[in-house]
């Protein structure tokens, strides 16, 4: 895919946007203003969008499948993908590593705290957001990657054994209520390819347990030393008896008392097992809206981010409608009772 474009004096800032953005897409200049991306339906959406504001903004653009670049060999234009892709890699892996040293020498001195800690994953997550992004443009295997992924796997690693130090209470007997404060500042794991039990158990923790919560995905039999398990074998909440994983944490955490959350769990019950226990209507719709996200995005991190606003609309509509129907319960009883006064 080739865009070309023509950019207006003013505004000054838009020429650096433009570039910026173009480095995010991870497309390479083969002219002057002529960049390239591999073809694909994504790059063709991305470059369509670019088009689209360089114009609103007054300049030029146009944007089109070309079967060759003259004066460019595909050999050279690759190359050149990769030799910016290695750029960032490089870049980023001494930004990892920097963080990794850091936290080294703040343990060797023993002033890791827990808000050190808490600081460190904070880091480490905004470069693993870019590390994923220089991965998803990374079109032909950059041999730096392998350099930047050990990078973050030796902070990652750094990172488990802080938190395996940390101070953790202990767990919970099965049924008993534990206080959220207890949970605070965790990485959190459960298996790959979220669907509605789990993804509603992310949500769960970031709105009602721990905002700061971070979380990881793994492959079955896999585990990660210091990660609170969840809805996996072993984990630390699970199914127990009749109840999906969301409903056990509800009840585990002292959250039974809120009407919308004992609906949503209905719902979710009613999806994850199959059972037919609440019979709620909600079910196969909401069913079929994640399971259309899961098959579009293919990537449980984004999937999560995605959901969160849909449960979080779900739950108020499901909290308002049990604060409305006790409303009209309490208005229906004092009739009731205002009635039988005025027969006395």
């Amino acid at each position: 895919m080739l865009l070309i474009h023509q950019l207006p004096p003013q505004p000054t800032n838009l020429r650096v946007r433009i570039w910026r953005k173009l480095q995010k897409l991870g497309a390479v200049s083969v002219k002057n203003s002529v960049y390239v991306l591999p073809f694909n339906e994504k790059t063709h959406e991305d470059f369509q969008w670019l088009k689209q504001e360089i114009e609103s903004s007054g300049g030029e653009a146009t944007v089109f499948r070309a079967g060759a670049v003259e004066g460019k060999t595909d050999r050279e234009i690759m190359a050149a993908f990769r030799k910016a892709r290695n750029e960032e890699y490089a870049q980023m892996t001494a930004d990892i590593d920097a963080l990794t040293g850091a936290m080294r020498e703040q343990k060797r001195g023993g002033h890791l705290s827990t808000g050190r800690i808490s600081h460190y994953e904070a880091e480490f997550d905004k470069l693993h957001k870019e590390l994923e992004r220089i991965l998803s443009t990374d079109f032909f295997d950059a041999t730096g990657r392998a350099a930047a992924l050990a990078a973050s796997e030796r902070c990652q690693k750094m990172l488990r054994g802080a938190q395996s130090r940390g101070v953790h209470a202990a767990n919970p007997v099965r049924g008993a209520t534990v206080s959220p404060a207890q949970y605070q500042g965790r990485r959190w794991m459960t298996r790959r390819n979220l669907f509605i039990d789990r993804l509603t158990v992310v949500w769960l923790i970031k709105r009602f347990i721990d905002p700061k919560a971070r979380f990881v995905f793994v492959a079955e039999g896999e585990t990660i030393e210091g990660a609170t398990g969840f809805d996996m074998y072993g984990g630390e909440f699970t199914h127990q008896g009749e109840d999906c994983t969301f409903e056990t944490m509800i009840r585990q955490f002292g959250l039974s008392d809120d009407a919308g959350l004992r609906s949503l769990s209905e719902i979710v019950h009613d999806i994850d097992l199959k059972d037919g226990k609440f019979n709620r209507t909600e079910a196969a719709g909401l069913s079929a809206v994640i399971r259309g996200l899961a098959e579009s995005l293919k990537d449980d991190r984004k999937l999560a981010q995605m959901c969160h606003p849909i449960f979080d609309g779900l739950y108020e509509l499901l909290r308002r409608e049990h604060e409305a129907k006790g409303r009209k319960d309490v208005d229906k009883k004092r009739r009731v009772a205002g009635r039988r006064s005025k027969r006395r």
